[in-house]
């Protein structure tokens, strides 16, 4: 029996620098400021569109996440899509991503470069293609996060009886015990 390698995943405050080689960080500025729209000059900073980019029908939606074990079990990705995760209320949350591993040919997350991203209340992050996640993170109490997904990538996960690797839909989810003989931690508390 091969022995499990136990990493405890940096914990790094998002910011825009920070999360870039990951996704978009969305906080308070606006990014890609200036959209001319002329309606509320003064009042209004105007942003262009992001590169939202998905499969079929988009689907905006929300969920309730309260805190849990620092076990990290699934990364999965998503090629046909970049997914906005964006906190609700007055609660932190938390990120685990790892950075895009197709462009050099690999089926699975590079570990070395997996981080624990904190977003404070009100934040977000749009993730790119092929960025390895796991899903957010509660830091302290329950947070709501909205989500922005295909359709084809929430069937994929609903359509699940029980918690194992899966690659159909646009989904490729990886058990990282059992495939990289890791155990990855996101000590939040």
């Amino acid at each position: 029996m091969q022995a499990v390698r136990d990493i405890e995943v940096p914990v790094v405050p998002a910011s825009r620098e920070a999360v870039a080689d990951y996704g978009l960080y969305i906080g308070t500025e606006v990014p890609q400021a200036g959209l001319g729209i002329p309606f509320y000059k003064g009042a209004v900073e105007e942003g262009h569109n992001f590169a939202f980019k998905c499969n079929g029908r988009c689907v905006i939606r929300s969920a309730r996440i309260h805190r849990r074990q620092p076990e990290i079990t699934w990364l999965e990705r998503h090629m046909n899509m970049t997914q906005l995760f964006v906190g609700l209320g007055d609660q932190p949350f938390a990120m685990v991503l790892g950075k895009p591993t197709h462009q050099r040919g690999m089926d699975t997350p590079d570990l070395d470069d997996v981080r624990c991203f904190v977003l404070p209340p009100g934040s977000g992050v749009m993730i790119h293609e092929g960025t390895w996640h796991d899903f957010p993170l509660a830091v302290e109490g329950p947070v709501t996060v909205l989500t922005a997904n295909s359709e084809e990538v929430v069937e994929a996960l609903a359509s699940m009886r029980e918690p194992a690797e899966m690659a159909h839909g646009d989904v490729f989810k990886l058990d990282i015990r059992k495939r990289l003989g890791a155990q990855l931690r996101a000590v939040l508390f």
